[in-house]
């Protein structure tokens, strides 16, 4: 795989160098996660279709695609379209004017640049084809468990015995912990972008009962960070506030903790 790099300083127009091995790295990583979340999505509408049926014979042989399938269509075309546009544009428009509201402080600048050191500042630069391939896998193995499973399971379960609004409430924070933990991160950190992007996913799959759209919205929303962030690279020499990072997954981290994208 090759990788856009320059020999020159960031801001002209270019992409910082990302090693190659690196790219390769992040990239056989995001796939192997997103698969085991994808089969484990797929278990889950089996013991749904199940749940929901009866029938687990039927779950196991294709009750299951069913269920999905009619999550996919609960919306018009257009509607299903129109609804994942807006919700991928109004988050990412809330995660950029966030990331501007950090820059403007001390704490916050330093909080920025050392998310840039991670993986979020080698993401941007695999190759954009990559890119595109990765965050369509990502949106609808990610959708596919942490919404239309876990919340649906635990509609499943807990509808009989609470209201219906109560059992979506408690899928949907199940579900948003549950990205969140998967994401990398820490408990006492539970009110981080990525919670709160969970929650927003949720409250959309509880509201419209689409799979067909938040796994676009996610899709759209990841790529639409991504590429901004590429944009930013080439036009910001102190982007990363140092040297742009090389590699981060290939290499043994020097403490502890190591942010994951």
């Amino acid at each position: 795989m090759t990788t856009e790099h320059d020999t020159s300083e960031n801001g002209s127009g270019r992409l910082p160098l990302l090693d190659a091995e690196e790219a390769l790295a992040l990239c056989f990583s995001l796939t192997l996660s997103q698969a085991l979340f994808l089969a484990c999505g797929i278990v889950g509408a089996i013991v749904l279709a199940g749940l929901s049926g009866g029938d687990w014979l039927a779950a196991v042989l294709g009750g299951w695609l069913q269920g999905i399938e009619a999550s996919v269509r609960a919306l018009p075309t257009a509607a299903t379209v129109g609804a994942a546009c807006a919700l991928a544009l109004a988050l990412f428009a809330l995660s950029w004017s966030s990331e501007k509201r950090a820059l403007s402080s001390e704490e916050g600048r330093a909080a920025v640049m050392r998310s840039r050191q991670s993986i979020n500042g080698e993401m941007p630069r695999v190759p954009l084809l990559a890119l595109v391939v990765l965050m369509a896998l990502t949106g609808i193995a990610e959708e596919l468990l942490f919404r239309y499973v876990i919340i649906g399971l635990a509609q499943q379960l807990l509808t009989p015995l609470l209201p219906a609004a109560v059992a979506a409430g408690v899928g949907l924070l199940v579900s948003s912990v549950a990205f969140f933990l998967a994401h990398g991160g820490r408990p006492e950190l539970a009110t981080s972008s990525t919670f709160l992007l969970g929650v927003a996913f949720g409250v959309a799959f509880v509201a419209t009962g689409s799979l067909a759209v938040v796994a676009p919205a996610h899709a759209f929303y990841n790529l639409l960070v991504l590429v901004a962030r590429r944009r930013q690279m080439r036009r910001d020499p102190g982007y990363f506030g140092g040297p742009a990072p090389q590699r981060i997954v290939m290499d043994e981290p020097d403490e502890g903790t190591k942010e994951t994208a």
